[in-house]
């Protein structure tokens, strides 16, 4: 992938010389690193007419969980159906340009899922799949969704050659935020919710 691009898996391009991949504190107290989801550039959301009011406007957003064991990796069962522990999911903001950006990889090579590209394409209704911004895709989540809180990425079970990731039996997960706290670009607390079809 070249420095900017948007794309799942694989690992991040962060800043150069900046230390902000996530770590999650786990309940015997070691460090452990949040899987990395996706990267999104924020000025081809843009180009593109698909980004809404709070989303800003240039620079990458990037998106992490604690779903190593849903992808099928040795890793602890920590979170099941319903809502997940305060940061088992994290957003990471950082507004430079791709000529800042380098690889990091807190994971060994050989466990790297290989990245696979975003498309953005605009939709009105709730869908299934990868998703960002917009309606959810249960009733399930429509209904526990909490007051002034609204859906940032919906991240979808996937089976294909490359890897395999499931929520149980083929569910979703959702990463959620605060209305309020999206009109301003702040990223700083989410939370998030699985379900099982």
């Amino acid at each position: 992938m070249r420095l900017g691009d948007s794309y799942f898996w694989d690992a991040p391009q962060l800043p150069r010389g900046q230390d902000l991949y996530p770590y999650y504190l786990n309940e015997d107290n070691e460090e452990v690193p949040l899987q990395f989801i996706c990267q999104l550039n924020c000025a081809e959301l843009h180009a593109k007419g698909l980004a809404e009011s709070g989303l800003p406007k240039t620079g990458m957003l990037y998106f992490f969980g604690l779903i190593d064991y849903f992808l099928g990796y040795d890793a602890p069962y920590e979170f099941g159906l319903g809502w997940w522990g305060e940061g088992s999911v994290r957003a990471v903001y950082a507004d430079v340009s791709a000529e800042q950006l380098e690889r990091q990889n807190p994971y060994t090579e050989d466990d790297m899922i290989p990245p696979h590209p975003v498309s953005f394409v605009a939709t009105d209704s709730p869908t299934d799949g990868m998703r960002l911004l917009g309606e959810p895709f249960e009733e399930e989540m429509r209904m526990e969704m909490p007051k002034g809180w609204r859906l940032l990425l919906q991240v979808d079970s996937d089976e294909n050659e490359y890897f395999s990731l499931m929520f149980h039996d083929m569910g979703l997960l959702y990463i959620l935020i605060e209305e309020e706290r999206l009109k301003k670009g702040d990223f700083s607390n989410l939370r998030a919710y699985m379900t099982s079809q």
